[in-house]
């Protein structure tokens, strides 16, 4: 039985793939995309597919069941234009068939409120304005078989501009398949699948959700290398691959560098289009201390880069 519903998971779940929005460019809420950890955005976030530790939460769920102690992961990153976001996660062993985690995001930022006349001319400036917001989720991961593991998160946002306010729910769902190759692993994920909770206006303008899916690969050939290979689609833009490599020159110190098909996306005619989608990070393991340390360094072309640390404890 376990084989069949093993089959309907991998010929279903990537049709999902092949969706195609109505209303694409509309999404709001875009916060719900933007995920966490140095080690997967050194690695170009190609992440689907291997997503074995307390990060899984925000890149397939499923990669829960891999984590086979409790352990908590902060990470910090300084993003484009001066904004500030970080995270926390919580994972909690609940056996050898069932993970459960508890996590947080946020992001905050401010900009000089501009004012203009009624030509449309600048007008000088008056204080400033906020932007803010904020994640909380819990998943759970199940064993199932030899060769599969499911996983499921329940998150809910609240966003602030300025002075409006709006909210909503949703889940990520994720798959991780084991294949005959024992150095090969597949992993399916769909996220942001939800509603909206309230409203920045009266009005009652409907933001539709930033829902993405990904198909991945991680490949395992030998003990100090992983090569990450993802599939990427977002419902309200083209797909896009992303391709990462992790390698361990040494028992403590983990090289990365990951690459995102989609950096034309980016370019603005600058010198510095050539780097975009291009990213790179150290990883510290401290066995010794029970921490893990990592850092990377995502290039956005002539828009800047992207700065992110994170710290894994294990208890």
């Amino acid at each position: 039985m376990m084989k069949y519903k093993l089959i309907v998971l991998i010929i279903v779940l990537p049709l999902i793939l092949t969706a195609v929005d109505e209303d694409a460019g509309t999404t709001g809420f875009s916060f719900f995309k933007v995920n966490y950890s140095a080690r997967a955005a050194a690695m170009a976030s190609a992440y689907t597919g291997l997503s074995n530790d307390a990060n899984a939460v925000y890149f397939n769920p499923a990669g829960l069941v891999q984590v086979k102690t409790n352990q908590a992961a902060v990470t910090y990153m300084s993003y484009l234009d001066g904004v500030d976001c970080g995270s926390a996660v919580y994972v909690y062993s609940l056996n050898d068939e069932v993970t459960l985690a508890a996590f947080t995001k946020g992001l905050t930022a401010k900009e000089e409120r501009t004012l203009a006349d009624e030509f449309g001319q600048y007008g000088g400036t008056d204080g400033t304005f906020g932007i803010s917001n904020f994640v909380f989720g819990l998943s759970a991961a199940k064993y199932l078989a030899n060769n599969l593991d499911v996983g499921i998160s329940l998150k809910f946002l609240q966003e602030s501009l300025d002075d409006n306010t709006a909210a909503a729910m949703a889940f990520d769902f994720g798959i991780m398949h084991q294949t005959t190759n024992e150095n090969l692993k597949l992993g399916i994920a769909v996220r942001n699948v939800g509603m909206q909770l309230s409203y920045y206006t009266d009005n009652e303008y409907k933001e539709n959700l930033p829902t993405t899916a990904s198909a991945g690969f991680s490949y395992h050939p030998i003990k100090q290398l992983f090569i990450t290979l993802d599939i990427y689609k977002p419902m309200n833009m083209d797909y896009s691959g992303r391709l990462g490599f992790e390698y361990f020159v040494h028992p403590i110190l983990a090289l990365r560098a990951g690459y995102k098909s989609n950096a034309r996306d980016w370019a603005a005619g600058g010198d510095n289009d050539a780097f975009s989608g291009i990213s790179t990070g150290l990883g510290f393991n401290l066995q010794k201390y029970k921490l893990s340390l990592d850092y990377a360094v995502v290039s956005y072309g002539d828009l800047g880069f992207a700065n992110l640390f994170t710290i894994n404890y294990l208890f």
